[in-house]
C-alpha cells in the first residue's frame, strides 16, 4: 500500500468505556507506527506522548493497540 493511501488502526471504533487519556495514548501508538510514511507524523507523536506522560500516570505511551478496524491516516487525523 502506498503511503497516500495508508491506513491505520482505528482507535476511535468499538469499546466506548475508554477514557480520553486511554485514546491520546493510543493515538500516540499509531502516530509513532505512521511516521515512516508521513514525517509530519513525527511532530504529532511527540506532542501526544508530551501529553500522555505530563497528565497520566496510568498510561506509559505508546499504548498497545489491538488490531483489527482499520481508516485512512486522514480520518485518524480528523477524529483525534
Amino acid at each position: 500500500v502506498s503511503c497516500d493511501k495508508m491506513n491505520v488502526t482505528s482507535i476511535f471504533a468499538g469499546d466506548k468505556k475508554e477514557n480520553d487519556m486511554e485514546i491520546l495514548c493510543k493515538a500516540t501508538t499509531v502516530a509513532w507506527e505512521g511516521r515512516s510514511c508521513h514525517r509530519h507524523l513525527e511532530g504529532v507523536y511527540l506532542n501526544l506522548l508530551s501529553l500522555v506522560r505530563r497528565k497520566s500516570t496510568v498510561h506509559k505511551a505508546p499504548c498497545p493497540v489491538a488490531g483489527g478496524n482499520t481508516t485512512s491516516l486522514s480520518d485518524f487525523l480528523v477524529n483525534l
